[in-house]
């Protein structure tokens, strides 16, 4: 068997397995013991993976860059700390209640669980 096809078997076996994950950890309510579980069965081993795993050897950020992407994570915890500190309404809402009305619908839920394992699975395989 070729080293491409056995890849995109592969690959075709990872997304169908996370696609059967999301539609089985949808059906936990959201916000219970279940879905907390859920998210940690999957949550922790990639967690794990991302901190053991050695890095790929790549060159060092410059300082601009690494001043850029600084300046863009500072500027957002300051904004979800601000709107979670101040009035959770209409008028001010956080990043959470604005994700409430897709997350309450077992179709969010399911697209929710593919993009944050999706995520997860990328992350830890660069």
């Amino acid at each position: 068997m070729e080293p491409a096809s056995l890849n995109a078997r592969r690959r075709a076996a990872v997304i169908a397995a996370v696609v059967a994950y999301a539609l089985v950890a949808a059906l936990c309510r959201p916000l219970t013991t279940p879905a907390l579980a859920a998210v940690l069965l999957v949550g922790a081993p990639l967690f794990l993976v991302g901190v053991l795993r050695r890095p790929r050897r790549a060159e060092p950020a410059g300082r601009r860059s690494a001043g850029v992407w600084l300046g863009l994570g500072v500027l957002a915890c300051l904004f979800e700390l601000g709107v979670w500190l101040g009035p959770d309404d209409v008028a001010h809402p956080t990043l959470s209640t604005l994700a409430d009305p897709a997350l309450n619908t077992y179709p969010g839920r399911v697209i929710g669980y593919v993009l944050w394992i999706g995520a997860g699975l990328w992350l830890v395989t660069r």
